[in-house]
């Protein structure tokens, strides 16, 4: 009985195949931040603009979701007053 091994077929190769799973890795990235907001804007309906805030950019920032102050005010006063949120 012969075994036939592929050298390298475990390690990533060079060019497209390491682009295609750093484009992986961002969008699993993207949709664990929509998660992460959905929850959020469930979780928070009602508290205060600022601690909603707080909040919100301290779950988002490790996901890798940075967002502008205006930005991160806009989502914490719709997700306040119960609106409907998305990620820009």
């Amino acid at each position: 009985m012969s075994v036939t091994t592929h050298k390298g077929a475990l390690r990533p190769g060079r060019g497209a195949p390491a682009a295609a799973v750093a484009r992986q890795v961002k969008e699993q990235r993207r949709g664990y931040a929509r998660a992460v907001l959905r929850a959020l804007a469930r979780s928070q309906q009602g508290q205060p603009t600022a601690q909603v805030q707080r909040t919100l950019r301290d779950s988002l920032t490790p996901l890798g979701v940075r967002l502008s102050p205006t930005t991160l005010r806009e989502l914490a006063a719709d997700i306040t007053a119960g609106r409907s949120v998305e990620l820009p």
